[in-house]
């Protein structure tokens, strides 16, 4: 995990692209709760584990009035 502390919280079509560029397979999981869903619109990448033969990526969203 530690070589993949720097994707912590960036965009998750920054992190695909990191990994598609190194040929790395990854999967995405989603974790989204049930309030204001509208205001949540930006991906975000929150856990990167490192499997056998893959990474997993977990994201949630976040709201773009913080960035």
């Amino acid at each position: 995990m530690n070589k993949y502390y720097e994707l912590l919280g960036l965009h998750v079509d920054d992190v695909k692209k990191f990994f598609e560029d190194k040929n790395i397979n990854y999967t995405i999981k989603t974790i989204q709760g049930n309030k204001d869903k509208d205001k949540l619109i930006i991906p975000k990448v929150i856990k990167v584990t490192e499997l056998e033969d893959s990474v997993e990526l977990i994201i949630t969203y976040f709201s773009d009035s913080l960035f």
